[in-house]
């Protein structure tokens, strides 16, 4: 059975990848300011529901109800997981508070998701300004691996990470750390890019091809491409260490093939969105992705320090849990 902290915790972490995934949905249906007003919705606190509610000094013949109600289902999410998250620290300080690795990663979540409603309220403020939104979305990725490391920490209360475990364990840790600081330096060019693009898009969208968008985007496009290698290279060592070294671990294994699966996708749709104009369903697969793979990154680091060694045979069998060198009390 699950305890209350571990639950909290999962529930958190669950609902603030939700958010993320709306986030992706604002952002490729242009809604950011779909409520051009923070907190409030048009001096409401929530959208229009017919012409009547408008204000005067809107043209109602123009008013998209569509992207007012999906900005406005955004903020509402985003209250949700605060005290979702409120509730995860609450918990850590009821039932942890003697233990740093849990308590803390839950405090850094809250404090970053306050500062990350602020946060919100600028990027409306700046009328989608790229840096804001670049800081908007790396905060939130920031917010996930904190809340991951409170969950798994709260599923191994008792553990010493890499304690009693191999020194490429060690080694895969770090490799973990270095790729997932690579990444999101390459979600801020990423989004860095989608600024150009969009850009390009405004002052020559009705004269080139979007297609051509690309070309006109001048050094921000090499700069995430080259950048790219740095995290197939990360990854590629993830996967030689999962698979090549004799730590045959079935969790950490499933993992490193899943982070390679999602860089192949978040390639491929980057390919996608650069050259077919940006597509709307890949600007969200793009945005899921990489946060997915964030957390695949994250989960790697903290579940190399913790899970232990499996035997040949152990492999062999379907077990449906991890054994582990240390169990939680």
């Amino acid at each position: 059975m699950f305890t209350r902290f571990q639950k909290w915790a999962l529930a958190t972490t669950i609902a603030t990848y939700a958010l993320i995934m709306v986030g992706g949905m604002v952002r490729a249906s242009d809604a950011g300011l779909g409520c051009p007003d923070w907190p409030k919705c048009f001096g409401r606190y929530y959208p229009p529901f017919n012409e009547s509610q408008i204000p005067s000094n809107i043209d109602a013949s123009k008013f998209n109800f569509q992207l007012a109600w999906i900005e406005y289902t955004n903020r509402f999410i985003g209250v949700i997981v605060g005290f979702l998250i409120l509730g995860t620290l609450v918990q850590a300080v009821r039932k942890h508070r003697d233990k740093p690795r849990i308590l803390y990663p839950s405090i850094g979540a809250f404090v970053l998701v306050v500062f990350e409603g602020w946060l919100g309220g600028q990027v409306v403020a700046s009328e989608l300004e790229a840096w804001v939104l670049t800081a908007h979305l790396i905060l939130a990725l920031v917010i996930v691996s904190l809340l991951l490391y409170a969950t798994v920490a709260g599923f191994f209360p008792n553990s010493k990470p890499f304690t009693n475990l191999p020194v490429q364990r060690r080694r895969l840790g770090w490799i973990a750390i270095v790729a997932l600081l690579l990444t999101l330096v390459q979600v801020g060019l990423g989004t860095q890019l989608r600024g150009e693009l969009e850009h390009i898009e405004d002052q020559k969208g009705d004269v080139l091809s979007r297609s051509k968008w690309i070309e006109e985007t001048d050094w921000v496009d090499i700069v995430h491409r080259s950048y790219s290698w740095l995290i197939i290279a990360g990854v590629v060592g993830i996967v030689y260490y999962t698979h090549r070294k004799a730590d045959p671990n079935r969790w950490l294994r499933m993992l490193a093939k899943g982070i390679a699966g999602l860089l192949a996708v978040q390639i491929l749709a980057g390919i996608g969105m650069a050259y077919g104009g940006l597509p709307p369903v890949l600007q969200v697969i793009h945005l899921i992705t990489a946060s997915l793979f964030v957390g695949g990154l994250t989960l790697i680091y903290l579940l190399a320090g913790r899970v232990g060694i499996e035997s040949p045979s152990q492999m062999t069998k379907e077990q449906p849990q991890a054994q582990t060198s240390h169990q939680p009390a």
